[in-house]
């Protein structure tokens, strides 16, 4: 139980007491961010031990207001204190253990002429959440909440077990009955450093520790997202704030092989200086992990669009691409090229039907003269004007669908060593590169091990033909247009250097999601700004996906 040395007081240097607080570390207590706002040097009292201790407020949980979420403070001592901090319960045992009626003690410090701390017995639970955030606190003995009771401790009086922190109450004639607390599972939300004291049933305590470290202030990005979705199965209800967060989620949720699978897969995405440390932290914690298997691969609607015999128009067909084989195809239509854009938009909407709640992309599979037509900006419900970049979008070559293909082939070989290589390494064309159509046409011949490119401009119908003829199956670019004079620091420069660092370190599978976060970061960007997701097209031909032929053999 320890000897409740932990409970604190928060006052001024004047020796006014705010409110309460508690021991989490010999030199670091929580509190309310309300409690020592606007005080630049906050005391800390452990009341009859240490008294009028300099504090520092070191973290917040962001509250800015009353009613705002984030009431929380970290407070750090000057020196450690040689008192027991408070024992914290274990988070995923706190509902239970609060469901019952059990009676749990908080503690304050209201104005008295004697300046002692009050004490008062209440019940909660989980059944009594408020906007999420909340639970709901109500005394049983009488003894009331007061001002002066924020930032105490909720403890389990028989064991002393800390399960949360009171943060308010309902004052009427300056006492309560009924008040709020922040559950553990809200309070290491705003400060993620609560884990590494808390009773986490996985992993070591140090070697949670250290992989909190390797991971403080990497933020949650959407390459994170589809990782998670494709390690645990399914898109998470929550947004989380941190990488750190999505860790925690899938340690505590699901067995340690998903954990290991997404560390893995996480630890492409870190800063670069990051990489060693975290690599050596997987072998040396995680070494019995193997890779487990993998999910399937994400659905598809495949439009494959080709020219018909008469000039002008086009033979649309639409398919439904899932548990790795073509499921459905919708008859082949014959389409003016002026109605095109009006009969995908419908068919895929239709054949989306199937796809929706699951994980799926959209596939464009085009003449090369289309390759690069804005897809992104085409609509997939009309009605409602839902631009299809809301899912990842990619381009392929409607030729290497083709029976005996030898583009097919081709693109087979590459994209063979492209997965194992593990990594898309793509090969930079510079906006001013002077080569002829033949020069280029021999360079990727001659080096069968450049499977990626990313272009500083849009490429030519000839650099366009080469790449494909030689079977590249990963092609990035900005359709927009790079005019400078001069190229050292020019903007087709600027965006073709942004664009192969997203991708450099991700595995093939990996693109069409980086492609659509990165579309996504484009809508937030200034619209004067150039930006590598505005105009991007993303040629991902990945072989192994081939719907059947249509019914009626198609010529260009």
């Amino acid at each position: 139980m320890g000897d409740w040395q932990w409970r604190a007081w928060v006052g001024t240097p004047a020796g006014g007491k705010l409110g309460a607080a508690f021991l989490v570390t010999p030199t670091r207590l929580l509190t309310c961010a309300h409690t020592v706002a606007g005080q630049d040097e906050p005391r800390v009292g452990l009341p009859g031990l240490a008294e009028d201790l300099p504090a520092r407020v070191v973290a917040s949980g962001g509250w800015r207001g009353a009613r705002d979420l984030g009431d929380v403070a970290v407070l750090e001592l000057a020196e450690p204190v040689g008192y027991e901090p408070a024992v914290l319960a274990d988070p995923a045992g706190v509902d239970a253990l609060a469901a019952g009626g059990r009676e749990f003690g908080v503690y304050g410090f209201p104005a008295r002429k004697d300046g002692n701390e009050r004490h008062a017995t209440v019940t909660t639970g989980p059944h009594l959440l408020t906007r999420n955030e909340w639970w709901e606190i109500r005394t049983v003995d009488g003894a009331p909440l007061e001002k002066g009771f924020s930032g105490s401790a909720v403890y389990d009086i028989a064991t002393g077990g800390v399960i949360g922190m009171v943060t308010g109450a309902e004052l009427r004639g300056g006492r309560a009955g009924l008040g709020w607390m922040l559950p553990l599972s809200r309070l290491r939300a705003y400060w993620e450093g609560l884990d590494d004291v808390l009773p986490l049933r996985w992993l070591s305590a140090d070697a949670r520790r250290e992989l909190r470290r390797l991971l403080d202030g990497v933020a949650f990005e959407d390459h994170f997202a589809a990782d998670l979705e494709r390690v645990v199965g399914r898109r998470p209800r929550e947004r989380f704030g941190s990488a750190w967060a999505s860790v925690r989620y899938v340690a505590e949720g699901f067995p340690e092989d998903r954990l290991a699978r997404y560390l893995g897969a996480l630890g492409r995405h870190l800063p670069e200086q990051r990489r060693p440390e975290f690599a050596a932290w997987l072998r040396l914690h995680l070494p019995a992990a193997g890779p487990a298997q993998e999910e399937p691969p994400p659905a598809s609607v495949i439009v494959r669009l080709e020219h018909a015999t008469f000039p002008k128009e086009y033979d649309l067909t639409v398919h439904t691409w899932f548990d790795e084989a073509d499921q459905t195809s919708q008859a082949t239509v014959r389409v003016p090229e002026g109605k095109v854009r009006g009969a995908v938009q419908d068919e895929v909407a239709r054949a989306s039907r199937a796809l929706v709640g699951g994980r799926w992309m959209i596939e464009f599979a085009v003449p090369e003269g289309w390759l690069g037509r804005p897809f992104e900006r085409w609509y997939i419900d009309v009605e409602d004007k839902t631009p299809m970049r809301r899912y990842p979008l990619v381009v392929r070559d409607v030729k290497r669908l083709r029976p005996g293909s030898i583009r097919r082939d081709q693109a087979h070989r590459r994209w063979r060593l492209l997965e194992e290589r593990g990594r898309t390494d793509p090969r930079l064309i510079a906006c001013d590169d002077h080569r002829t159509a033949a020069a280029f046409q021999d360079w990727l011949e001659a080096n069968p091990d450049h499977c990626a490119l990313v272009y500083q401009t849009p490429p030519s119908k000839t650099r366009l033909a080469a790449a494909l003829g030689n079977g590249v199956p990963v092609m990035l670019w900005s359709r927009t247009t790079c005019n400078d004079p001069a190229h050292d620091d020019c903007p087709g420069h600027r965006l073709g250097e942004a664009l192969a660092a997203a991708v450099r370190d991700a595995r093939p599978e990996e693109l069409p999601h980086i492609a659509l976060g990165l579309r996504r970061d484009a809508l937030l960007a200034p619209k004067d700004t150039p930006h590598c997701g505005r105009d991007l097209t993303l040629l991902w031909d990945d072989p192994s996906r081939l719907p059947a032929d249509p019914r009626l053999a198609m010529e260009e």
